[in-house]
């Protein structure tokens, strides 16, 4: 079971109004499910003990990522490598493996990585079954794990480094179900089977479309993170329930541009493209604005890239940590599509859409001003 680490920050949701005592909570203006299930189902908070990891500085740091298929994953690792480089004090090496979004790749990064005798590994495993043996081959060698992103499917590691996937899954699918009024057909667009990622967000929403029973969900295909295939699958699926689909939910941002164009391309003119969600990406906020497409967009930061390296170093420094660390999220929505559970956004998506920009910019990146991925250079600890 997954726990989160801490509370979502309170956002336009009015989270904290969930932990005051009843009577203050029952407010009559609320209307919404309940606030501690969609945002912080956790009762019980662990902690790794790290004391048998502490070593003195400098560390040599391995990095396995699963691969750099996406812009996504391109910033996640800048802002791991610039929060290394800025830690050059107590890094020694940075050594950074991309597995190619191949299990049997990214399982020799990390036997690899063992064999040079790093200090410490981070981990962002492609898929969460077929990495669990390498990594828990590390722990069991005494070499300290950090998950960032994506974790392993046993709970053998030190630390888990995301956002909240529960969260993002649950709040989601509670949107669709109050813009469908209880009731309609939704398809779900996953990403990548196996990633634990798409696996923790759909069984969330699903714990959520299963409380009402007017609400079918019609199929889920898997997009591999890819908009090509996205496309290809909603075709597929406007081709077999049409104008039946009343929501599409989708896993993350990368999928909807391709699950959009398919609308398109069926025939559905701007005001028919059903509600979709997204995170992260700019393209589907654009297209949203174009097609007036209702859209609920909630961040999964790539910063948790910095905030692993940070961990890490807490972990050699034999400080405590929390088994799941959850970062917080941005929440934005199309205007005039807030429901009882999602009154109040942080923001609105026509407040932070880059209407100019490239469809691959993230949006809430966190690298600082003037960053361009394809331009992005760092001296990394190590590097001559």
């Amino acid at each position: 079971m997954h726990l989160s680490f801490r509370l979502i920050r309170a956002t336009g949701l009015a989270l904290a109004a969930a932990l005051m005592i009843p009577s203050m909570s029952a407010r009559a203006d609320y209307a919404g499910a309940a606030r501690t299930f969609l945002f912080n189902p956790a009762v019980q908070i662990p902690f790794s003990d790290t004391a048998k990891f502490k070593k003195k500085p400098p560390y040599v740091i391995g990095f396995a990522n699963a691969g750099l298929g996406d812009s996504w994953r391109v910033v996640m690792q800048h802002s791991l490598m610039k929060a290394a480089a800025e830690h050059a004090d107590v890094i020694k090496q940075l050594i950074v493996t991309n597995g190619n979004m191949d299990d049997a790749k990214q399982a020799a990064d990390i036997q690899d990585l063992i064999s040079r005798g790093v200090d410490l590994l981070i981990v962002s495993a492609n898929t969460q079954r077929a990495l669990d043996p390498v990594v828990s081959r590390a722990m069991k060698q005494g070499i300290p794990v950090v998950m960032v992103d994506r974790r392993i499917s046993s709970d053998n590691f030190v630390s888990f480094v995301t956002g909240s996937d529960a969260m993002m899954g649950r709040v989601w699918a509670q949107w669709i179900v109050e813009k469908l009024h209880g009731k309609g057909n939704v398809v779900m667009l996953a990403g990548q089977a196996g990633s634990s990622v798409s696996a923790d967000r759909e069984a969330a929403a699903r714990q959520v479309f299963s409380q009402y029973p007017d609400i079918k969900v019609l199929d889920t295909v898997y997009s591999d993170w890819s908009p090509v295939k996205a496309k290809q699958q909603m075709q597929a699926m406007i081709a077999k329930y049409g104008h039946t689909i009343n929501a599409v939910w989708c896993a993350h941002g990368l999928p909807v541009a391709g699950s959009i164009d398919a609308f398109i391309a069926a025939g559905f003119k701007a005001g028919e493209i059903p509600p979709h969600t997204t995170a992260d990406l700019n393209g589907p906020l654009q297209l949203a604005l174009k097609y007036k497409i209702p859209m609920l967009e909630i961040g999964y930061p790539p910063t948790m890239g910095r905030t692993s390296i940070e961990v890490a170093l807490k972990v050699l420094g034999g400080q405590t940590v929390p088994k799941i660390y959850e970062i917080s999220p941005q929440i934005a929505l199309t205007r005039g599509d807030e429901t009882a559970s999602v009154p109040h956004p942080d923001q609105y998506i026509d407040q932070i859409v880059d209407s100019k920009g490239p469809p691959d910019v993230i949006i809430d990146g966190g690298m600082g001003p003037g960053y361009n991925p394809a331009t992005f250079k760092v001296k990394l600890p190590g590097e001559k």
